[in-house]
C-alpha cells in the first residue's frame, strides 16, 4: 500500500492562519509517517523555487499543485512535474 498526502501547505496565505514552514519538520513528517508521495497545494499560489527545494530535499515523489478557492469550497489541482514553468505561469 502507498501512503500519499495530497494536501500540504508550505506558504501562509490570506486563506490560512499564520504558520512558519519548516523543511526539516516536513522531512520528519514524511519519514515518520512513511509517506511515499506528497503534493504541495497552497491556497491560490504556487512557489516554483520552494517546490524545487522541497523536491530536492525529500527522497519521495513531490507533486506540484494548488488549492484554488471557490465560492463555497476549494479545488485541489495537482499535476506532474513535467512542465513546471508552464504550471507556475498558469497559477
Amino acid at each position: 500500500m502507498k501512503k500519499i498526502d495530497l494536501h500540504l501547505h508550505t506558504k501562509a496565505t490570506l486563506s490560512d492562519s499564520y504558520f512558519e514552514f519548516s523543511l526539516p519538520k516536513l522531512e520528519e513528517y514524511v519519514t515518520r509517517m512513511e509517506i511515499d508521495c506528497i503534493a504541495i497545494t497552497n491556497h491560490n499560489a504556487f512557489d516554483i523555487d520552494q517546490y524545487r527545494q522541497i523536491s530536492a530535499q525529500l527522497n519521495i515523489l513531490v507533486l506540484p499543485g494548488i488549492e484554488v478557492n471557490l465560492e463555497g469550497g476549494h479545488l485541489l489541482l495537482i499535476t506532474d512535474n513535467a512542465d513546471l514553468d508552464s504550471f507556475a505561469t498558469k497559477c
